[in-house]
C-alpha cells in the first residue's frame, strides 16, 4: 500500500509532536512510532514517559480500502522526514519495511516490532473536560532554560527527578542530595503535581496560546489545523500516588526565602574566573571554590587562584562549593546582576541564596 501527502505539513506536526530529548533508553516504547494509513487518513503514534501522541494528516493511498500499519524506529523516521526537500512525500507500506519515497531518492525503514505484537498507546478522544487550560509555552521555555538543569538523577530519591508545581504558579527544580533547588513563578497549570522532564520539553514544543483539557488528575492536548491534527494525552505525577513519596515542598519553600543582609553582583567576571580556574583542576581531586566576603571584599579562590572585588556588605561569611554547581548557578539567570546572600541554620552560614526579580536558587555549602 502507498500513501502521498504533503511534506510541509508533515514536517510541521512531527516537529511538534516527535521531541528527540524525549526519545530516551530508559523509556523503549519512547523509540517507537506506529505509522499507520488507511485510504484518506495518515496517523504517526508515539509515546514518552507520561505522554501518548497521535498525529493525524491529509492524503490519499488511491481507490484501497485496506488499513495499514507498522512500527519503526521514532529517531530515525523523524530524522528522514526533516531531510525531506520536496513538496510530496510517498510511504510505501511492504512486509516487514516502510519505503519513503521524496523526488528521485528512497529510503527504507525496517520494521522493528510486530504490530501484532506491541500496539503504541492512543489518546483518548470522548471525554468531559473539568476545566480548559490555556498554556505559555514562554513561560515553560524559562523553565527549561534556568531551571532544569538542577533537576536531580538520584536514584535514592527519584521524587526530585521531577518538576514540582503547584494552583500558585510556583514551580520548583532541584536535587535532594546537592541541595540545590531552583524556584519561580511561571506554572500555570493550575495543579499541584510532579512533571516529568518529557512533559516541559512538550510545553516548550506547542504553539503558544495552545489550551488542555484536564479530567481528573489528566490532562488532553488538542492542535487542530486545516492540514494536520494533533492529540497528547498526559498524566503528571502525584505525591499521593504508590511509590512516588513527597517533595517535601512546604520545607523547601521555607528555605527559598530572600533576606536584606544581600549583596549585588555582576556575575560575569565571576563565572568567567570559575571556568578559568575549572581547567586547571582538570584531572585533580579538588573542585572546589571558597567564597568569602570579608571587610568589604568578596574573594573567591581555588588552585591558588584568587578573583576579589569590592563590595558594601553588612556581614562577613565564608562558603564553600563545587565549582561546577556554582557556575551552574551564575551562569542560568536571566540577568547579570544577582543578589546574593547567606542562607544561615542555628547562627551557621550553610550555603547562599542567589535571586532575580524572575528566580531564586538556593545552594548548600559543602
Amino acid at each position: 500500500m502507498k500513501f502521498t501527502l504533503n511534506s510541509k505539513p508533515l514536517k510541521n506536526v512531527t516537529d511538534l509532536g516527535i521531541i528527540k530529548s524525549n526519545i530516551s533508553s530508559l523509556y523503549y516504547r519512547s523509540n517507537i512510532a506506529q505509522v499507520t494509513a488507511t485510504r484518506n487518513s495518515f496517523k504517526i503514534n508515539i509515546e514518552a514517559a507520561g505522554i501518548k501522541t497521535a498525529m493525524i494528516l491529509k492524503g490519499g493511498s488511491g481507490d484501497t480500502d485496506e488499513t495499514a500499519s507498522i512500527l519503526v524506529d521514532c529517531s530515525t523516521l523523524k530524522s528522514l522526514i526533516d531531510s525531506i526537500d520536496s513538496n510530496v512525500i510517498t510511504f510505501n507500506f511492504d512486509t516487514g519495511s516502510l519505503g519513503i519515497i521524496s523526488g528521485t531518492s528512497k529510503f527504507t525503514l525496517p520494521q522493528i516490532l510486530d504490530v501484532r505484537d506491541v500496539q503504541v498507546s492512543e489518546p483518548a478522544e470522548n471525554y468531559t473536560a473539568d476545566e480548559t487550560i490555556t498554556l505559555k509555552a514562554d513561560s515553560w521555555k524559562f523553565i527549561k532554560d534556568h531551571q532544569l538543569y538542577a533537576i536531580s538523577e538520584s536514584k535514592t530519591h527519584p521524587v526530585y527527578k521531577n518538576v514540582w508545581v503547584n494552583a500558585n504558579k510556583e514551580v520548583i527544580v532541584g536535587d535532594y542530595e546537592t541541595s540545590l533547588f531552583t524556584y519561580s513563578k511561571q506554572s500555570n497549570l493550575g495543579n499541584t503535581c510532579l512533571l516529568p522532564v518529557s512533559l516541559v520539553n512538550l510545553f516548550t514544543n506547542i504553539p503558544e496560546g495552545s489550551t488542555i483539557s484536564r479530567i481528573g488528575k489528566t490532562y488532553i492536548l488538542n492542535i487542530d489545523t486545516d492540514s494536520y491534527s494533533m492529540s497528547t494525552e498526559f498524566t503528571p505525577f502525584y505525591e499521593e500516588d504508590e511509590s512516588v513519596g513527597s517533595y517535601n515542598a512546604d520545607i523547601i519553600l521555607g528555605m527559598l526565602t530572600t533576606s536584606d543582609n544581600f549583596l549585588t553582583v555582576d556575575v560575569t567576571p565571576i563565572t568567567k574566573f570559575i571556568s578559568q580556574i575549572s581547567l586547571l583542576s582538570q584531572g585533580t581531586f579538588d573542585r572546589n571554590v571558597d567564597l568569602s566576603i570579608l571587610n568589604g571584599t568578596l574573594t573567591l579562590s581555588a588552585l591558588d587562584c584568587e578573583y576579589k572585588l569590592n563590595i558594601d556588605n553588612k556581614t562577613d561569611y565564608s562558603v564553600k562549593f563545587d565549582m561546577d554547581k556554582f557556575r551552574d548557578v551564575l551562569s542560568h539567570f536571566d540577568d547579570d546582576n544577582v543578589k546574593i546572600a547567606p542562607m544561615e541554620r542555628d547562627g551557621q552560614v550553610i550555603g547562599c541564596i542567589f535571586w532575580t526579580d524572575s528566580l531564586i536558587t538556593l545552594l548548600a555549602s559543602k
